[in-house]
């Protein structure tokens, strides 16, 4: 998928201007910045939910995107969703696999509804969906808010396992996040986005090379005008 000079405004606010960027199948990306800074509003656009003003994007098709939105028919077990959902999609998935991925990530369910999970366990859910799936494109917006360390470990592996057959996309603002989990971080800004290889020693090391980045940016911005 490829990003070409890419401008969204609300109404009169500026959201970001002229961004471009490459990503690649079988790499695993982060769309890193501060809150507000449009992650939500670039993976929405990437997903189709939401127009561009100007620019290009290509080769963004079969996306999935998870973001914490509220489950639809919350009176169903979760065997019941993930086989109505799949139903309504007309697309077979491994029942192997889904028992595999219930063993990973803890998710015993039992008999429970949907509307006695914790927003983790929901999390967990619309994950299981997704890895099913088996999209060209996995687009998640903060997905590992509302999950457990072990919890996070474990979507991780299953994430890396899952990269090399798909392009996944995550936003975050969590610098430790993005170093345990991106091959590269996308460091998105007004005016650009700025790609760097994750080869940093540690999180510590990532966070001081985005604020030089960032100190280096301002002082500029500060000069030009």
């Amino acid at each position: 998928m490829k990003i070409k000079n890419l401008s969204k405004k609300f109404n009169d606010q500026l959201i970001f201007q002229n961004i471009n960027i490459d990503f690649e199948k079988g790499k695993i990306y982060s769309i890193f910045g501060k809150n507000g800074i449009g992650k939500t509003t670039l993976l929405n656009i990437l997903n189709g939910n939401l127009d561009f003003d100007e620019g290009n994007i290509t080769n963004n098709d079969e996306t999935i995107f998870i973001a914490d939105n509220d489950i639809p028919f919350e009176f169903m077990t979760a065997n019941d969703f993930i086989e109505e959902t799949f139903k309504f999609k007309n697309y077979k998935y491994s029942q192997e696999e889904k028992e595999q991925l219930f063993v990973q990530l803890d998710f015993h369910t039992e008999d429970k509804i949907i509307k006695d999970f914790s927003k983790g366990m929901k999390s967990k859910l619309y994950l299981i969906i997704a890895f099913l799936s088996n999209p060209k494109i996995l687009l998640l917006d903060e997905p590992f808010v509302d999950i457990d360390i072990i919890s996070f470990q474990n979507i991780t592996q299953i994430l890396k396992d899952k990269s090399s057959k798909m392009t996944i996309i995550f936003s975050t603002h969590i610098a430790k996040i993005a170093y345990e989990l991106a091959d590269e971080i996308i460091y998105l800004q007004t005016n650009q986005a700025t790609k760097i290889l994750n080869n940093f020693k540690n999180s510590e090391e990532l966070e001081k090379n985005i604020l030089n980045n960032l100190s280096i940016d301002t002082t500029r911005n500060s000069i030009e005008n």
